[in-house]
């Protein structure tokens, strides 16, 4: 009874690992694909990187960037909850240090928001 149960556990374990790699693999895929509109829309000021790791929609901003920010933001969202299991930080302290490294690689001329919560250009 007791090794049909560590059997069953384990299975369950390697389910859950796979389940695991396979959801952080469309994420990528599905970021990688809207990487070209959220440039896109950069380009336009119609977006800019707030001070959490996620996009943020300007006053240029037209309907249809809503939805782009929308998916991105849900991605961004699971992805820094992922890298939170795997270290041990809080979900919104990997996003805040996503948010710098976000902010510090980014173009000119696109919208970056500091840690006081002020808008800015690059």
């Amino acid at each position: 009874m007791k090794a049909r149960f560590i059997t069953l556990f384990a299975a369950l374990c390697l389910l859950t690992v796979s389940a695991f790699a396979q959801n952080a693999a469309d994420l990528r895929q599905r970021m990688a694909q809207r990487l070209p509109a959220i440039d896109s829309l950069k380009t336009a000021e119609a977006v800019g990187e707030n001070n959490r790791g996620l996009l943020e929609l300007r006053p240029a901003a037209k309907a249809e960037a809503g939805a782009v920010v929308a998916a991105e933001n849900s991605d961004r969202e699971a992805v820094y909850a992922i890298i939170a299991r795997e270290t041990g930080a809080s979900p919104d302290s990997v996003a805040r240090a996503r948010a710098k490294q976000i902010a510090a690689n980014s173009r000119p001329g696109v919208w970056v928001q500091d840690e006081s919560g002020q808008w800015k250009k690059k």
